[in-house]
């Protein structure tokens, strides 16, 4: 119930636009529900969404995949940390969408180098509040933790997996909008499904009202994105429900 009244405002907006502008470029609300609905029912969009879920829930994988233990890692031991942290304030302020072409050169044209660039999109923001989390743990738990004699897997089950485990899903929430933006332009190189695709052939046919359906989906895809990753995290760590 709570994304009712934002989608109302939308839509209210929406419908002021087109009713100022009359022009097909902007379509009636209605008509691209409507048009969406159809398409849905049809299952002619479903390849298009699927293919755009499949390849950003494939890229968060590979991401923490690998931004977990570097985080961890560079923020437990200090001497790595100075080897970790200058290359990742190096890369992670370049756009990542530069890297498209090196990454179709490199890994093909195919779904990987889209994967792959998703993946490094959330890798540097997801490693560095990584590492921030296991920085902020007191180091008394750590001293407690040698005084008991708590072996390495305790230390990371007790002490480091609940410090890193609200940076996670922080840096998911924060990432998962640029992400969507950088599929949306990848999905045009290469690709004969994607949201990003869909939209942009309705754009070159002058379907504007599929073109707009394509647009709303792909909004719908981030709106399920972020209800899914505050599931998770309501299920990781309970007090975040409160």
């Amino acid at each position: 119930m709570r994304y009712v009244h934002p989608v109302l405002i939308v839509v209210l907006s929406w419908y002021v636009l087109a009713l100022a502008l009359q022009s097909p470029i902007v379509p009636y609300p209605h008509l691209v529900f409507s048009h969406l609905a159809e398409s849905l029912i049809a299952g002619t969009t479903f390849m298009h969404l699927f293919h755009s879920l499949y390849r950003i829930l494939t890229g968060m994988a590979f991401a923490l995949t690998f931004a977990i233990p570097t985080g961890m890692l560079a923020g437990r031991f200090k001497k790595l940390d100075h080897m970790v942290s200058p290359v990742l304030y190096l890369l992670y302020p370049l756009p990542k969408i530069a890297f498209l072409p090196v990454f179709m050169v490199l890994f093909g044209i195919g779904d990987l180098s889209k994967i792959i660039l998703i993946a490094v999109i959330i890798f540097f923001p997801a490693a560095i509040t990584i590492r921030d989390g296991i920085r902020e743990i007191p180091t008394q738990y750590l001293e407690l933790a040698r005084a008991f004699h708590l072996k390495p897997a305790e230390v990371i089950r007790e002490i480091l997996w609940p410090a890193v485990l609200p940076r996670i899903f922080s840096s998911l929430r924060i990432t998962v909008g640029i992400s969507l933006s950088v599929l949306f332009i990848s999905e045009n190189y290469a690709a004969r499904f994607g949201l990003g695709y869909y939209i942009m052939n309705n754009w070159v046919m002058a379907q504007y009202v599929g073109m707009y359906s394509g647009i709303v989906l792909l909004s719908l895809l981030g709106l399920g994105l972020y209800a899914l990753i505050d599931f998770c995290e309501r299920l990781a760590i309970p007090d975040a429900a409160r």
